[in-house]
Protein backbone atom coordinates (compact mmCIF):
# COMPACT_ATOMS: atom_id res chain seq x y z
CA UNK A 1 0.00 0.00 0.00
CA UNK A 2 1.46 3.48 -1.11
CA UNK A 3 1.81 5.72 1.50
CA UNK A 4 2.09 9.54 1.45
CA UNK A 5 0.41 12.51 -0.43
CA UNK A 6 1.15 11.64 -4.16
CA UNK A 7 -1.22 13.30 -6.39
CA UNK A 8 -3.02 10.91 -8.64
CA UNK A 9 -2.29 12.22 -12.22
CA UNK A 10 -5.31 11.15 -13.57
CA UNK A 11 -7.29 13.92 -11.53
CA UNK A 12 -5.21 16.57 -12.38
CA UNK A 13 -5.68 17.69 -16.31
CA UNK A 14 -2.37 18.26 -17.95
CA UNK A 15 -1.75 21.62 -19.66
CA UNK A 16 -1.33 21.65 -23.21
CA UNK A 17 1.98 21.54 -25.16
CA UNK A 18 3.01 24.92 -25.44
CA UNK A 19 0.52 26.65 -23.39
CA UNK A 20 1.03 28.50 -20.03
CA UNK A 21 -0.77 28.73 -16.67
CA UNK A 22 -3.15 30.87 -15.65
CA UNK A 23 -1.71 33.23 -13.11
CA UNK A 24 -2.91 32.70 -9.62
CA UNK A 25 -4.93 36.08 -8.15
CA UNK A 26 -2.98 37.44 -5.53
CA UNK A 27 -5.55 39.15 -2.91
CA UNK A 28 -4.01 41.99 -0.60
CA UNK A 29 -6.13 40.41 3.21
CA UNK A 30 -3.70 43.08 4.66
CA UNK A 31 -5.18 45.85 2.63
CA UNK A 32 -8.66 44.42 3.31
CA UNK A 33 -8.38 44.19 6.85
CA UNK A 34 -7.15 47.61 6.75
CA UNK A 35 -10.12 48.89 5.41
CA UNK A 36 -12.51 46.79 7.16
CA UNK A 37 -11.59 47.24 10.54
CA UNK A 38 -10.53 50.81 9.83
CA UNK A 39 -12.63 52.71 7.82
CA UNK A 40 -16.78 53.04 7.68
CA UNK A 41 -16.92 51.46 4.18
CA UNK A 42 -19.19 49.01 3.37
CA UNK A 43 -18.35 44.87 2.15
CA UNK A 44 -19.48 46.13 -1.28
CA UNK A 45 -16.81 49.24 -1.69
CA UNK A 46 -14.21 47.50 -0.25
CA UNK A 47 -14.30 44.23 -2.14
CA UNK A 48 -15.18 46.95 -5.66
CA UNK A 49 -11.46 48.23 -4.25
CA UNK A 50 -9.75 45.02 -3.93
CA UNK A 51 -11.55 43.21 -7.06
CA UNK A 52 -13.13 40.60 -4.87
CA UNK A 53 -16.93 40.06 -4.19
CA UNK A 54 -18.52 41.77 -0.63
CA UNK A 55 -19.59 38.16 0.09
CA UNK A 56 -16.00 36.91 0.19
CA UNK A 57 -14.97 40.06 2.31
CA UNK A 58 -17.47 39.20 4.52
CA UNK A 59 -16.43 35.82 5.29
CA UNK A 60 -13.47 36.59 5.73
CA UNK A 61 -13.97 38.77 7.89
CA UNK A 62 -15.99 36.49 10.02
CA UNK A 63 -13.25 33.82 10.10
CA UNK A 64 -10.37 35.80 11.15
CA UNK A 65 -12.75 37.82 13.74
CA UNK A 66 -12.21 41.52 12.34
CA UNK A 67 -14.03 44.02 14.13
CA UNK A 68 -15.25 47.27 12.05
CA UNK A 69 -14.81 50.53 14.12
CA UNK A 70 -17.99 51.93 15.82
CA UNK A 71 -19.35 55.51 13.86
CA UNK A 72 -18.07 57.58 16.83
CA UNK A 73 -14.51 55.96 15.97
CA UNK A 74 -14.38 56.64 12.66
CA UNK A 75 -16.62 58.92 10.18
CA UNK A 76 -18.99 57.78 7.45
CA UNK A 77 -17.01 57.83 4.10
CA UNK A 78 -17.66 59.96 1.35
CA UNK A 79 -21.00 58.88 -0.67
CA UNK A 80 -21.05 56.70 -3.53
CA UNK A 81 -21.74 58.40 -7.07
CA UNK A 82 -25.49 58.25 -7.32
CA UNK A 83 -25.84 58.70 -3.59
CA UNK A 84 -24.50 62.81 -3.07
CA UNK A 85 -23.78 63.33 -6.76
CA UNK A 86 -26.26 63.00 -9.70
CA UNK A 87 -25.67 60.31 -12.76
CA UNK A 88 -25.85 62.42 -16.05
CA UNK A 89 -29.53 61.69 -17.03
CA UNK A 90 -30.49 62.90 -13.24
CA UNK A 91 -28.82 66.47 -13.56
CA UNK A 92 -30.23 66.61 -16.78
CA UNK A 93 -33.60 66.30 -15.45
CA UNK A 94 -33.11 68.52 -12.46
CA UNK A 95 -31.80 71.32 -14.56
CA UNK A 96 -34.61 70.97 -16.76
CA UNK A 97 -37.07 70.46 -13.85
CA UNK A 98 -35.98 74.09 -12.19
CA UNK A 99 -36.69 75.98 -15.32
CA UNK A 100 -40.88 75.33 -14.98
CA UNK A 101 -40.62 73.05 -12.03
CA UNK A 102 -42.72 70.87 -14.71
CA UNK A 103 -41.77 67.02 -14.04
CA UNK A 104 -43.24 65.85 -17.07
CA UNK A 105 -42.00 68.24 -20.04
CA UNK A 106 -38.10 68.33 -17.88
CA UNK A 107 -37.96 64.28 -18.25
CA UNK A 108 -39.12 64.79 -22.09
CA UNK A 109 -36.54 67.51 -22.33
CA UNK A 110 -33.87 66.10 -20.79
CA UNK A 111 -34.74 62.56 -22.68
CA UNK A 112 -35.79 63.84 -26.16
CA UNK A 113 -38.46 60.69 -27.06
CA UNK A 114 -39.74 59.48 -24.11
CA UNK A 115 -43.53 59.94 -24.68
CA UNK A 116 -45.92 62.12 -22.18
CA UNK A 117 -47.23 58.84 -20.72
CA UNK A 118 -43.81 57.19 -20.13
CA UNK A 119 -42.34 60.43 -19.27
CA UNK A 120 -45.05 61.55 -16.13
CA UNK A 121 -44.19 58.10 -14.80
CA UNK A 122 -40.65 58.74 -14.72
CA UNK A 123 -40.79 61.97 -13.49
CA UNK A 124 -42.56 61.04 -10.80
CA UNK A 125 -40.02 58.48 -9.61
CA UNK A 126 -36.84 60.95 -10.23
CA UNK A 127 -38.40 63.28 -8.32
CA UNK A 128 -38.70 60.46 -5.29
CA UNK A 129 -34.94 60.06 -5.32
CA UNK A 130 -33.43 62.00 -2.28
CA UNK A 131 -30.33 62.92 -4.27
CA UNK A 132 -32.07 64.66 -6.68
CA UNK A 133 -34.22 66.18 -4.15
CA UNK A 134 -31.44 67.42 -2.65
CA UNK A 135 -29.84 68.55 -5.81
CA UNK A 136 -33.44 70.77 -6.38
CA UNK A 137 -33.08 72.26 -3.05
CA UNK A 138 -29.46 73.32 -3.50
CA UNK A 139 -29.93 74.83 -6.69
CA UNK A 140 -32.56 76.79 -5.92
CA UNK A 141 -30.79 78.18 -2.67
CA UNK A 142 -27.37 78.95 -4.81
CA UNK A 143 -30.21 80.90 -7.26
CA UNK A 144 -31.74 82.89 -4.40
CA UNK A 145 -28.34 83.27 -2.50
CA UNK A 146 -27.03 85.00 -5.96
CA UNK A 147 -29.98 87.15 -6.16
CA UNK A 148 -30.50 88.13 -2.90
CA UNK A 149 -34.13 86.36 -3.06
CA UNK A 150 -35.90 85.78 0.22
CA UNK A 151 -38.93 85.15 1.54
CA UNK A 152 -39.98 88.30 2.61
CA UNK A 153 -38.72 90.02 -0.36
CA UNK A 154 -41.05 88.23 -2.24
CA UNK A 155 -44.16 88.64 -0.03
CA UNK A 156 -43.04 92.45 -0.31
CA UNK A 157 -43.22 92.41 -3.95
CA UNK A 158 -46.82 90.79 -4.36
CA UNK A 159 -48.09 93.04 -1.71
CA UNK A 160 -47.37 95.95 -3.71
CA UNK A 161 -49.33 94.12 -6.49
CA UNK A 162 -52.05 93.36 -4.42
CA UNK A 163 -52.93 96.15 -2.27
CA UNK A 164 -51.78 99.42 -5.31
CA UNK A 165 -54.34 102.18 -5.37
CA UNK A 166 -54.63 103.41 -8.96
CA UNK A 167 -54.93 106.99 -7.95
CA UNK A 168 -51.59 107.50 -7.22
CA UNK A 169 -50.96 106.90 -10.74
CA UNK A 170 -52.61 110.08 -11.86
CA UNK A 171 -52.50 113.42 -11.48
CA UNK A 172 -54.98 115.65 -9.82
CA UNK A 173 -56.15 116.80 -13.15
CA UNK A 174 -56.90 113.23 -13.92
CA UNK A 175 -53.53 113.19 -16.63
CA UNK A 176 -51.94 110.00 -16.53
CA UNK A 177 -48.36 110.42 -14.79
CA UNK A 178 -45.14 109.71 -17.00
CA UNK A 179 -42.64 106.89 -15.79
CA UNK A 180 -40.53 109.14 -13.76
CA UNK A 181 -43.14 110.35 -11.95
CA UNK A 182 -44.64 107.32 -10.21
CA UNK A 183 -43.35 106.43 -7.01
CA UNK A 184 -41.80 103.17 -5.87
CA UNK A 185 -44.72 100.66 -5.04
CA UNK A 186 -47.59 102.34 -7.83
CA UNK A 187 -44.43 101.35 -10.59
CA UNK A 188 -44.07 98.01 -9.37
CA UNK A 189 -47.80 97.24 -10.30
CA UNK A 190 -47.99 98.21 -13.98
CA UNK A 191 -47.15 95.61 -15.72
CA UNK A 192 -47.39 97.16 -19.48
CA UNK A 193 -46.98 100.95 -20.17
CA UNK A 194 -47.27 101.79 -24.21
CA UNK A 195 -47.64 105.76 -25.74
CA UNK A 196 -49.24 105.47 -29.10
CA UNK A 197 -49.27 108.84 -31.65
CA UNK A 198 -52.61 109.24 -33.11
CA UNK A 199 -52.95 111.94 -36.06
CA UNK A 200 -54.88 115.37 -34.52
CA UNK A 201 -57.22 115.87 -36.75
CA UNK A 202 -55.90 118.63 -38.52
CA UNK A 203 -53.20 119.31 -41.46
CA UNK A 204 -51.28 121.47 -38.78
CA UNK A 205 -52.27 120.13 -35.80
CA UNK A 206 -50.27 118.28 -33.30
CA UNK A 207 -49.71 114.33 -33.23
CA UNK A 208 -52.12 113.51 -30.21
CA UNK A 209 -50.78 110.97 -27.43
CA UNK A 210 -52.44 108.22 -25.97
CA UNK A 211 -51.17 106.36 -23.09
CA UNK A 212 -52.29 102.43 -22.47
CA UNK A 213 -51.17 101.04 -19.13
CA UNK A 214 -51.95 97.66 -17.95
CA UNK A 215 -52.00 96.30 -14.42
CA UNK A 216 -50.53 93.73 -12.73
CA UNK A 217 -53.52 90.86 -11.98
CA UNK A 218 -54.37 91.78 -7.96
CA UNK A 219 -56.44 88.70 -7.95
CA UNK A 220 -52.98 86.82 -9.21
CA UNK A 221 -51.13 88.83 -6.78
CA UNK A 222 -53.23 87.73 -3.38
CA UNK A 223 -53.39 84.68 -4.52
CA UNK A 224 -50.01 83.42 -4.68
CA UNK A 225 -49.72 85.72 -0.87
CA UNK A 226 -52.47 83.19 0.26
CA UNK A 227 -50.45 80.41 -1.23
CA UNK A 228 -47.19 81.43 0.72
CA UNK A 229 -48.95 82.05 3.98
CA UNK A 230 -51.08 79.05 3.68
CA UNK A 231 -54.04 80.22 3.47
CA UNK A 232 -55.68 78.54 0.97
CA UNK A 233 -55.17 74.97 2.64
CA UNK A 234 -57.61 73.18 3.47
CA UNK A 235 -56.90 73.18 7.19
CA UNK A 236 -59.35 75.95 7.01
CA UNK A 237 -60.52 77.98 10.64
CA UNK A 238 -57.32 77.66 12.25
CA UNK A 239 -55.01 80.48 13.29
CA UNK A 240 -52.98 79.51 9.74
CA UNK A 241 -56.00 80.30 8.05
CA UNK A 242 -57.64 82.98 8.98
CA UNK A 243 -59.49 84.51 6.40
CA UNK A 244 -61.01 81.54 4.82
CA UNK A 245 -64.43 79.73 7.13
CA UNK A 246 -65.53 77.30 4.21
CA UNK A 247 -66.15 73.52 5.51
CA UNK A 248 -66.71 74.29 8.72
CA UNK A 249 -69.94 73.79 10.54
CA UNK A 250 -72.65 76.55 11.17
CA UNK A 251 -71.56 76.67 14.90
CA UNK A 252 -67.97 76.47 14.05
CA UNK A 253 -68.97 79.63 11.68
CA UNK A 254 -70.86 81.17 13.55
CA UNK A 255 -68.75 81.88 16.27
CA UNK A 256 -65.88 82.56 13.86
CA UNK A 257 -67.99 85.45 11.92
CA UNK A 258 -69.10 86.72 15.98
CA UNK A 259 -65.53 87.19 16.23
CA UNK A 260 -64.66 88.82 13.38
CA UNK A 261 -67.64 91.04 13.77
CA UNK A 262 -66.82 92.03 16.72
CA UNK A 263 -62.98 93.11 15.68
CA UNK A 264 -64.35 95.40 12.90
CA UNK A 265 -66.80 97.74 14.41
CA UNK A 266 -66.77 99.54 10.62
CA UNK A 267 -67.74 96.03 9.08
CA UNK A 268 -71.03 95.74 11.54
CA UNK A 269 -72.06 99.71 10.54
CA UNK A 270 -71.48 98.69 6.74
CA UNK A 271 -73.65 95.77 7.36
CA UNK A 272 -76.12 97.39 9.21
CA UNK A 273 -76.92 99.87 6.62
CA UNK A 274 -76.62 97.51 3.70
CA UNK A 275 -79.40 95.43 5.49
CA UNK A 276 -81.30 98.77 6.13
CA UNK A 277 -81.39 99.66 2.83
CA UNK A 278 -82.51 96.38 1.05
CA UNK A 279 -84.98 95.66 3.89
CA UNK A 280 -89.08 95.93 3.13
CA UNK A 281 -91.24 98.42 4.02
Amino acid sequence: METGNRENSSSVPSAKKGSTAAPVKVIDWAGVEKAYCGTRQSTRDIGKAFGISHTMVAKHAAAKGWVRPSKDQIPNPPPRKGTAELEPRQERFVQEYLIDLNGTQAYMRAEPGTTEKSARTLASRMLAKVNVQKRIAAERSKTAAKLELTRERVLAEYTKLAFFDMRQAYHDSGALKLPHELDEDTAAAIAGYETVEMDGGGKDAPPLQVRKVKWADKRAALDSIMKAQGWNKSDVGTAENPLVIRDMTDAERAVRMSAILQANPTLVTALAALMAGGAQP
